[in-house]
């Protein structure tokens, strides 16, 4: 930045240092976004954190059984995502960290032109006093005017000499210490991308750790094959038993819609009350706001067509999510609704659903219901209790919707809050 004018011009002084401080202004406006960006990084971290240190629980918890299971390398699976999603997550703050340090480096070297600018000025302002130092110096340089009103103007002009030498010499103090403050600030980012670093590296080692886990899990799995594919096949068919049985429950609830003819129409009557329009149009309203069925708990199987974790060649086709979650673990309605069906799978525990205008959730694989037909419940309302059997502890959750064509299977995933 080029020097500031001659200083015995106070005015065209001010304006010079007003740039100045434009420039300056510049920079820090800048300074809030990038804040504000490392806080959403925060938050996404510590979730992540949480979510990682609920699925060790969970591992832990699989592991104490001695046994290697499916859900166990399941949740590895999760949590070395997880893990890669964190890694990246500090990656992202240790980029922002970098550009709020060039950004303070920029800042302080600018603050420090500009100090030796303000001392160069004061510099020649003392000169001019040390000039002017008597009064006999100031008269005679008043009585020098070839009028009155040029005499009025010189003392006005050596008033303002004065007051800007003060002024001067205060900024000088203002920017020594702005410097001083940003050299601290720059010590703390500096110290703060160290930090960063240092857990990085450890999430890094801790990711290498869950790798391992994941292959010696998977190694043992491929020893028990017979025994999994008649896991698989019995899963299978309880899948098939619980799509059944929950589409006969919701198509119980709906009369068919009648011909003209007086005949009867495959098609299901979706006509709803003005109160269950009401409440179909608040579940709408907060997909990917809904809270999680369960208080901790990891998604270890999800919506749709995916390869099985172990066996090479099968398919799976799920219906809803699995969440692995402890032992005994409350289940929860992810809505506020009514009770439309409580049914009982043998083999495979309860199912409730929960009518929410034209959707349902559906909640099962639970040992105990606590809610029964008809009844209305609020919002995260406990509607029973996990199954625990010998893949662990899962709560299936499923989501339809009711269609003048039928039903159809909508991802839950879609619908709950996500961190």
């Amino acid at each position: 930045m080029r020097p500031c004018p001659d200083t015995l011009r106070p005015a065209r002084a001010v304006a010079c240092r007003m740039v100045m401080s434009l420039v300056l202004l510049c920079l820090m406006t800048a300074q809030p976004l990038v804040a504000q960006s490392r806080k959403e990084l925060e938050k996404k971290r510590e979730a992540l954190d949480k979510q990682i240190r609920n699925t060790t629980a969970l591992i832990e918890q699989a592991r104490k059984e001695q046994r290697v299971t499916q859900e166990q390398l399941q949740l590895l699976e999760s949590q070395i995502a997880m893990r890669q999603q964190l890694i990246s997550t500090m990656g992202g703050e240790l980029r922002k960290v970098d550009q709020q340090i060039t950004e303070d480096e920029e800042m302080i070297a600018q603050l420090k032109s500009d100090l030796e600018t303000l001392k160069a000025d004061y510099a020649r302002m003392l000169l001019f006093a040390y000039r002017n130092r008597s009064a006999y110096d100031r008269m005679s340089y008043l009585f020098a005017a070839s009028s009155f009103q040029q005499a009025f103007k010189r003392s006005r002009y050596l008033s303002q000499v004065a007051a800007q030498r003060k002024r001067q010499a205060a900024l000088i103090v203002e920017t020594q210490a702005d410097i001083e403050a940003h050299v601290a600030a720059l010590k703390e980012q500096r110290a703060e991308k160290d930090r960063l670093l240092a857990e990085q590296q450890a999430e890094r080692r801790k990711l290498d750790q869950d790798r391992a886990g994941q292959q010696n899990a998977l190694s043992s799995l491929r020893k028990e094959e017979g025994r999994l594919r008649e896991t698989q096949q019995k899963q299978e068919k309880q899948r098939r038993e619980i799509d059944a049985a929950i589409r006969k429950a919701i198509e119980a609830e709906l009369k068919p819609k009648p011909k003209p003819g007086g005949s009867t129409s495959t098609k299901l009557d979706i006509t709803l009350t003005p109160e269950a329009k009401e409440l179909n149009a608040d579940f709408e309203k907060n997909k990917g706001k809904l809270p999680w069925p369960v208080e901790k708990g990891v998604i270890t199987s999800r919506f749709g067509k995916q390869p099985h974790p172990v066996l090479p060649g099968i398919t799976i086709e799920n219906n809803g999510i699995d969440i692995t979650t402890e032992k005994n673990a409350s289940v929860r309605a992810l809505f506020r609704g009514e009770v439309s069906s409580v049914i009982v799978i043998p083999g495979a525990g309860k199912a409730v659903i929960v009518s929410h205008g034209a959707y349902r959730t559906v909640y099962s694989n639970l040992r105990e219901a606590s809610v029964s037909k008809g009844q209305k419940v609020d919002t995260k309302q406990v509607v029973g209790t996990v199954l625990t059997d010998e893949n662990g502890s899962v709560a299936h959750i499923e989501l339809w919707k009711v269609t003048a064509d039928g039903l159809v299977k909508v991802d839950p995933a879609q619908w709950i809050y996500r961190p």
